[in-house]
């Protein structure tokens, strides 16, 4: 995702950047009820619940490649999952 329009001042767009990540983690944390059809068989509930490792990279003024960007996010998103998962985790330049 990319958020467009984030406060100009450096420390106010990371907290704002960290809202939107942490709203995002606590959405996909809700349980999903998911209909099983079986031919034959009476129909399922199941209740299903997942976590995310959300990865977060600033880039201010534009100094950096899209490819660049990517890459910083996916760093930042594994180490959320190195540190226990289930987490937002910010590029280390990025703060």
């Amino acid at each position: 995702m990319v958020l467009d329009g984030l406060d100009a001042d450096r420390n106010e767009s990371i907290n704002q950047a960290a809202t939107v990540a942490e709203k995002i983690r606590l959405a996909l944390a809700n349980p999903y009820v998911l209909a099983v059809h079986q031919e034959g068989k009476a129909d399922k509930i199941v209740e299903h619940r997942c976590t995310s490792s959300i990865g977060v990279v600033l880039f201010i003024n534009h100094d950096a490649s899209a490819d660049d960007l990517l890459k910083w996010a996916d760093l930042a998103m594994y180490q959320a999952k190195d540190k226990g998962r289930n987490q937002v985790s910010f590029y280390a330049t990025a703060i």
